[in-house]
C-alpha cells in the first residue's frame, strides 16, 4: 500500500476553494495568489499585473476565463514568467478569451512559471 502525500491534496485544495472576479485591469496582490482568479464580468480583454515575485514564494494560483474575453498576466518590471521553459522579462502571458480557457502559475520567488493551462496560452515575444 502506499503513502498519500496529504500536503499534496491539502495544497491542491487550498488553491480550489476560493475564487476572485476580476472584471476590470487590476493590479494583484500578494493574498490573490492563492486563489483561482477569473475574469467574471468582463467585458473587454483584462490585464492583471503580478505582485512582485519575492511576495508569492511557493504560492500557486489558476486564472480561468468565465467571460470570452482575453486575459493578459503581466509581471512587475524586470520579472518574467515563464511558459514551456521560455521567459522574457517585463512580457505578458496571454490566456485567449474561450470560455474554461486557463493557465495556473507558480511562483518560487523571483519569477513565475505556468506550470498547467488548458487551451490557448500564449506569451508576449
Amino acid at each position: 500500500m502506499g503513502a498519500t502525500n496529504f500536503s499534496a491534496v491539502v495544497d491542491d485544495i487550498m488553491t480550489s476553494t476560493t475564487v476572485k472576479a476580476n472584471a476590470a485591469t487590476a493590479s494583484m496582490k500578494d493574498y490573490d495568489f492563492a486563489k483561482n482568479n477569473t475574469n467574471t464580468g468582463a467585458v473587454g480583454e483584462i490585464i492583471l499585473t503580478l505582485p512582485l515575485a519575492a511576495k508569492c514564494k511557493e504560492q500557486k494560483m489558476k486564472v480561468y476565463v468565465t467571460a470570452a474575453q482575453d486575459v493578459k498576466l503581466l509581471p512587475q518590471t524586470g520579472e518574467k514568467i515563464y511558459l514551456a521553459g521560455s521567459g522574457t522579462a517585463t512580457k505578458y502571458l496571454l490566456i485567449a478569451g474561450t470560455i474554461g480557457n486557463y493557465a495556473e502559475v507558480y511562483c518560487d520567488g523571483q519569477s513565475y512559471y505556468v506550470t498547467s493551462y488548458s487551451g490557448v496560452v500564449t506569451k508576449e515575444a
